[in-house]
């Protein structure tokens, strides 16, 4: 059960996005709204030591105007009735937003991302890209103005195998909030081929299994799984995108790389990520 949502907030146009939309799961949860945000400020060494974050007149500064922005976003309309806790903390946003996690308890994370692309993505990725990598909540990543998160329609990538139930079971809870279509996909790409017969029956035993009634499979062929993806939910105008991650980092990070990161950061649609365990 979702009873507890961290907002990592920059204060930026897109991260308020997502903080709406996570005003309204609250809402119809009655869960607790967690605001957070992270001052990255480099920690400076004199003769005497390492200086905190807190002592530099940098961060002294960047504090003080979080404080203000906080204090303004909690003042908004769209937080009435909601019970919310805030925090602004000095580390590395990721580093943060873990530990957060983890001693909060929290069930999910909603977050705003512009994305990376281009040189930007292959060196330094985007802010949300590094949560999806180490969180082990799913995370709903927001990228457009909701006055308001009706999801009818729910696109969800797999390949079925049987990592894909620890998925599913992350997954249905935030599903039950809405009466959406869940649409199924496999993408067959040139170096990942599947017959159709062997997609059908891995696809046929996961409904089984999970004494699915109302939803839709496809098999959708493509150049590469992102591609078949976004192009998939352009067709069915998905309203949301659902994916698993392992979640990699280090030399397999860079050598196989990450789907859900790269619709995280090429995607239109809000994407909810799940760690597959």
């Amino acid at each position: 059960m979702i009873k507890d949502i961290l907002v990592p907030t920059d204060f930026s146009k897109c991260s308020v996005y997502a903080v709406k939309v996570a005003a309204q799961l609250a809402k119809k949860l009655n869960a607790t709204m967690h605001l957070l945000h992270v001052i990255e400020t480099p920690v400076v060494a004199y003769d005497a030591g390492m200086v905190n974050f807190e002592s530099l007149p940098q961060a002294m500064f960047m504090k003080e105007l979080a404080d203000e922005n906080m204090k303004n976003l909690l003042a908004e309309s769209f937080l009435s009735g909601i019970s919310v806790e805030s925090k602004i903390e000095y580390d590395a946003i990721y580093r943060r937003i873990n530990q957060y996690v983890e001693n909060h308890k929290i069930n999910l994370i909603v977050m705003g991302s512009h994305g990376a692309k281009g040189f930007n993505e292959i060196v330094l990725g985007s802010n949300a890209e590094r949560v999806v990598r180490y969180a082990d909540c799913p995370v709903l990543t927001i990228k457009q103005d909701y006055s308001s998160f009706e999801v009818q329609d729910i696109l969800i990538a797999s390949n079925f195998y049987n990592e894909a139930d620890n998925m599913f079971k992350a997954f249905k809870q935030f599903t039950d909030l809405f009466d959406a279509n869940l649409h199924f996909v496999r993408v067959n790409t040139p170096i990942n081929f599947e017959t159709t017969p062997e997609s059908n029956k891995k696809m046929n035993d996961f409904a089984s299994r999970h004494a699915l009634e109302s939803y839709s499979f496809g098999i959708y062929n493509d150049q590469t799984e992102e591609d078949g993806i976004l192009n998939y939910a352009d067709e069915i105008d998905a309203d949301l995108l659902v994916i698993g991650t392992h979640g990699r980092t280090g030399l397999a990070h860079l050598i196989k790389g990450s789907i859900a990161e790269d619709l995280l950061n090429h995607s239109k649609r809000a994407v909810l990520s799940i760690k597959i365990k």
